[in-house]
């Protein structure tokens, strides 16, 4: 498999031009797409290889464009489409709910709604729109979410989710978007929805994170085996259907678990990830209770360096690894 270095920017856009090219029913809309490539500038260039027919540029009205795709999805087309921020989508909320993550129920499995919404999310957009609240879309019934920590996943993950025919939110944290990355060029490379990934092999303490807090916990990890702990790293990628049985494993043997995310840690991932370990028969080979490490419970500062109080750290990592062991 032939494999070259891109950014997260240009591993995304690679995605969208195979899939467009491959079927001309994926279209992709969202404001500025054509001439400035969108908030992300994922779509640069991709005007001259597929026109306004393919590529469509939306008015500031999400709730009509959210409303648009999946009428258009539920017609027959792919509809791909790149909101601007996080706080974009909660005013389309109404739209995802019932416009895109119901008909499937409703119709009794007749309707089916493939589209594909990209969310920004993550810091460096200040409080009105630097918030993540992925957990908000993973309470939704019939809606998948994704979020990618590297340009190989972005890729991956976004050509399985424009071939998925049900909603999926994609989230892209901005801070990951020009990390550069190997990814495979070749067409056929996808990653399947709703699977765990194991990162790193570890016999010591599971760690599970996703998204940018990955990244931390990844730096962690190398500090922590220098000295002797090591880390099993597992990624969910897909946070909605959330594929736990790699991570009960991972915790059937090392007895450990420290859950890591961006979010707030209030009713977060996390939460929902610590509970269903308690609620399994992994919860009988804990040693130690369950840590979480996740961001603080306040609205994403304006201040960088407010920001960078609020997410997780690998310093923050490698301390409650050592908090979790009982390591002085």
């Amino acid at each position: 498999m032939e494999i070259k270095e891109l950014s997260f920017k240009e591993a995304m856009r690679q995605a969208l031009q195979e899939e467009m090219k491959a079927d001309p029913l994926v279209v992709v809309m969202g404001q500025d797409v054509r001439k400035n490539g969108g908030s992300l500038g994922i779509t640069l260039g991709l005007e001259e290889q597929f026109g306004e027919d393919q590529l469509m540029d939306t008015p500031s009205s999400e709730q009509a464009v959210i409303g648009t795709a999946a009428g258009a999805a539920m017609t027959g087309l792919r509809p791909v489409v790149e909101l601007a921020s996080m706080d974009q989508a909660l005013l389309a909320f109404g739209e995802l709910v019932h416009g895109a993550a119901r008909p499937f129920y409703w119709s009794r499995g007749k309707e089916k709604v493939p589209m594909t919404v990209i969310v920004p999310i993550g810091g460096g957009d200040w409080p009105q729109n630097g918030q993540a609240l992925e957990n908000l879309f993973a309470h939704i019934s019939g809606l998948k979410v994704v979020e990618p920590s590297n340009a190989a996943q972005g890729k991956g993950l976004l050509k399985a989710a424009i071939r998925d025919d049900n909603p999926v939110v994609f989230l892209v944290n901005r801070d990951l978007l020009n990390i550069k990355s190997q990814v495979p060029v070749e067409d056929s490379y996808i990653l399947p929805l709703g699977k765990s990934y194991t990162e790193r092999k570890g016999g010591s303490v599971t760690i599970v994170a996703w998204g940018a807090a990955l990244v931390s916990v990844l730096e962690a990890a190398v500090v922590l085996d220098q000295d002797g702990v090591r880390a099993e790293v597992i990624n969910p990628m897909t946070l909605s259907p959330l594929d736990m049985d790699p991570i009960f494993q991972s915790v059937k043997k090392t007895g450990h678990l420290l859950i890591v995310h961006d979010e707030n840690k209030t009713g977060g991932m996390g939460a929902e990830i610590s509970a269903s370990v308690a609620e399994s028969q992994v919860f009988d080979y804990l040693e130690a209770p369950i840590f979480r490490l996740c961001g603080l419970d306040v609205p994403m500062p304006y201040s960088k360096g407010l920001e960078d109080v609020m997410t997780p750290k690998a310093e923050d990592v490698i301390q409650s690894v050592y908090d979790l062991l009982g390591v002085d």
